[in-house]
């Protein structure tokens, strides 16, 4: 603390007018020699009240530190630092239109102190007041042009203001110090597109293409553009050029395919879709919506080569991005449609190794283990998935179920009642009344079994004839 209000003196001495000064200074007089000049005692009483009062406000004692600079600037209107101070005070009080007009007074007696200047920008954005922030803001961007901090203080007044076309201007001024930024250009860019200008966005990134034009990324960035703006042809030329450079960019032939797909050429799209699949650099989230279209088609037309085409594309995925869960959870509903239940229920299971939270894996995955009537492992497997959802209605019968196929009717019971409490379905409840019929019976109480075969007839499922049967034993 001591540092900080040692360093902050010292600059605010700077701050201060040369009668100021406590210190004694050497001046040349006109011989050439120097002269020592004595400040006076009202100076230096002035200054140690200054020191007093900079050290009341990094202790967070803005009262006594308020009074201390009043009790300067009473005694010298002409003492800037002092206004400064009193007005970070109403600042750090956020009452800022009596900052404001301490920050006038200093900037009054010194019109051209940055400092003062940037505190009455800031201040102006705190009230709301954009407009006059910014034309602020661009006063001390003129006098450090530069400074990169004042740039992107300015920017944020603009865009507090909503005056993304000066954003902009701001940003390509932040270039012109700083050089092409990806970043930046990216921001240029979704301005452009927000004030609907396509033309300026393009040539965000044909300024690049001319400064860098073996760099393939950014004429596919050019090319999304296009794609997204409904100028196809347009995007097909930055795509190719972008091909031309390198055959095998990912991104580029990812673009590629999806022009294939909507013009129905599905061969070259395929081949484009190989070589951007195999790629780990492209991010997974950009792969998934293709391979969602390779599944349903391969689901919708149940064609052998649509189905290979969606598993191989799967099986990239998987090996690019092995630690998310959609290239194995492909592949095993690729196997569901092949009817290979064990070679599906392996890749579901290192699917659910990664992602336990996704309740569909979960449900294909024990429809596997009762294609494969492995109950005991839907019993196992059901302790630790009935954590994750103790009030999902189907996952209890699921449960229930397998118990049952174990002859284990006590434990059915138990979860079927539970299921009862969560469903409001009528299917599922005929099937869970139809259950605990059949638990019932195992038990050898004909009559619990008759009631609950007859609630599940109510609700639709046709039970009347082992009900009938029953009946007729007892």
């Amino acid at each position: 603390m001591n540092k900080r209000i040692l360093v902050f003196c010292l600059l605010a001495l700077a701050l201060m007018n040369p009668n100021q000064i406590w210190a004694q200074r050497n001046k040349k007089g006109s011989d050439g020699k120097a002269k020592k000049v004595v400040i006076s005692d009202f100076t230096r009483q002035q200054s140690a009240k200054f020191a007093d009062g900079l050290r009341d406000f990094y202790s967070d004692n803005f009262e006594m530190a308020e009074n201390t600079f009043r009790q300067i600037l009473d005694k010298d209107a002409q003492n800037d630092a002092a206004a400064y101070m009193l007005a970070r005070i109403y600042k750090t009080k956020k009452k800022y239109p009596d900052a404001m007009t301490f920050l006038q007074t200093a900037l009054k007696i010194d019109k051209s102190n940055v400092w003062y200047k940037v505190e009455m920008a800031e201040v102006y954005s705190l009230m709301n007041d954009y407009k006059n922030s910014a034309k602020l803001w661009e006063e001390i961007c003129k006098l450090k042009p530069e400074n990169e901090y004042y740039l992107i203080n300015l920017s944020e007044a603009y865009i507090s203001g909503q005056e993304y076309g000066k954003v902009i201007d701001v940003y390509d001024r932040f270039e012109v110090l700083n050089g092409y930024n990806d970043e930046i250009t990216s921001a240029k860019v979704e301005l452009w597109l927000y004030l609907n200008n396509v033309k300026g966005a393009l040539g965000e990134y044909d300024k690049l293409i001319k400064e860098f034009p073996n760099e393939a990324r950014y004429y596919v960035l050019a090319g999304n553009i296009c794609t997204s703006n409904n100028l196809p042809d347009k995007a097909l030329a930055y795509y190719q050029k972008a091909l031309e450079i390198n055959p095998n960019n990912a991104m580029a032939n990812l673009a590629m395919g999806d022009y294939y797909l909507a013009r129905q050429n599905d061969k070259a799209a395929f081949e484009s879709m190989v070589v951007a699949f195999k790629d780990p650099e492209i991010d997974i989230e950009n792969k998934l919506p293709f391979l969602k279209k390779y599944l349903l088609k391969a689901v919708k037309i149940m064609n052998a080569e649509a189905i290979e085409q969606c598993e191989l594309l799967a099986d990239y995925i998987a090996v690019a991005h092995p630690d998310h869960p959609e290239g194995w959870a492909t592949l095993a509903s690729i196997s569901m449609l092949k009817k290979d239940y064990a070679k599906a229920r392996s890749n579901f299971e290192t699917a659910l190794s990664i992602e336990q939270s996704t309740y569909s894996l979960w449900e294909d995955y024990f429809y596997c283990l009762s294609i494969q009537n492995d109950f005991k492992g839907m019993i196992e497997k059901g302790k630790e998935v009935l954590e994750l959802y103790p009030t999902n209605a189907a996952m209890l019968y699921n449960i229930a179920n397998a118990y049952y196929q174990e002859r284990q009717y006590n434990e059915s019971i138990k979860l079927l009642q539970q299921a009862l409490v969560y469903s409001y379905d009528n299917n599922l409840l005929a099937n869970i009344y139809n259950i605990l019929g059949d638990c019932y019976e195992g038990l050898g109480n004909a009559d619990e079994a008759v009631k609950n075969w007859k609630m599940a007839l109510k609700k639709g499922l046709n039970t009347q004839e082992k009900i009938s049967i029953l009946e007729n034993k007892k």
